[in-house]
């Protein structure tokens, strides 16, 4: 039960750090060039391709982690075999109201 915790927080986290670095990567075209400022860059040209490279190795690290996370909680959920029995339960049980 803890374990299944530990997981969906990897996810969020993992999913947080993949949108973040994918938005601060650099793209050759589209509008993220109009967004950021284009060429202009805090970093000289040099570190923006450092900083770039930082980033797309971010971004494969938390992929990986994210899909061995969803596999792991895949492997570890609960046997949902019963779910329509208690799906009909429920619109069983709605029907009273009605």
């Amino acid at each position: 039960m803890i374990v299944e915790y530990i997981l969906l927080g990897v996810l969020l986290v993992c999913a947080l750090i993949i949108v973040l670095t994918v938005t601060f990567q650099k793209s050759n075209e589209g509008l993220s060039g109009t967004i950021s400022g284009g060429s202009e860059t805090y970093y000289g040209k040099d570190k923006s391709v450092q900083t770039g490279k930082k980033l797309f190795k971010i971004t494969l690290v938390a992929a990986l982690v994210f899909a061995l996370a969803v596999l792991a909680v895949y492997v570890l959920q609960s046997d949902y075999s019963n779910v329509s029995n208690t799906w009909s339960d429920l619109t069983k049980f709605s029907s009273i109201f009605k």
